[in-house]
């Protein structure tokens, strides 16, 4: 009976084990982007928005983020932002159509990820929707 009893836990804590994922399993690939190096941008209400991303290490990184006017001059600034809650202001200025500001996050670039810009005026108030660009 005893024999019996020992069997039946050791299989039981054998199904416990295969329940639980392993951590090769649930760790991310190092691989963050198939297409590294690369950019992309969106234009939309005026502005544009041009992600950069390169091969550092054995990751893909975004090392460079541009916003610009693609609509005559403005005069605020720029708030970029990204994910795992970056974000970056300008400064305030009169910015020409064209003038790029640029910011450098230097963060993994893993796929699906949003990066976006917008412009507020010399009022903090938005004169732009969020114009994103899917990397």
């Amino acid at each position: 009976m005893r024999k019996l009893f020992l069997t039946v836990l050791a299989v039981l804590a054998g199904l416990t084990l295969l329940s639980v994922p392993s951590t090769a399993q649930a760790a991310q690939s190092s691989k963050a982007l198939v297409s590294c190096p690369g950019s992309k941008a969106e234009t939309g209400d005026g502005i544009t928005i041009r992600v950069y991303y390169v091969v550092y290490g054995s990751n893909c990184q975004v090392n460079h983020v541009q916003a610009w006017s693609a609509a005559g001059s403005k005069y605020g600034h720029f708030n970029l932002f990204g994910p795992y809650g970056w974000s970056d202001n300008s400064p305030t200025k009169s910015w020409g159509w064209g003038e790029p500001y640029n910011s450098y996050p230097w963060v993994i670039a893993w796929p699906d990820h949003l990066w976006c810009a917008k412009f507020y005026n010399e009022n903090n108030q938005p004169i732009t929707d969020n114009i994103c660009v899917t990397i």
